[in-house]
C-alpha cells in the first residue's frame, strides 16, 4: 500500500479513542530499521541475552510496579 494511503489512514484514525496507528508511526515506517553487516551485535555491545523467568524474577523481586 502506497504511503500516501497510510498516511490519510492514520490520520482519520487518529480521531478513534485508541488508533490503531498514528501519522508518527507511519513516518517511522518510511525508514529501513535492519542493520546491513558490519554493524556490532549484541556481544561487541556488552549485551548477554537471559531467560525470561531470570528477568521476571528480578522485576518481582525489585519492588517494581508493573501494569495490571
Amino acid at each position: 500500500m502506497p504511503f500516501i494511503a497510510w498516511s490519510a489512514l492514520a490520520g482519520v484514525a487518529e480521531f478513534l479513542p485508541t488508533p490503531p496507528f498514528t501519522r508518527n508511526q507511519v513516518d517511522l515506517m518510511r525508514q529501513d530499521n535492519v542493520t546491513t553487516g558490519g554493524m556490532p551485535g549484541l556481544p561487541e555491545l556488552g549485551i548477554e541475552p537471559r531467560d525470561i523467568e531470570q528477568v521476571i524474577r528480578m522485576i518481582e523481586g525489585s519492588g517494581i510496579k508493573t501494569r495490571t
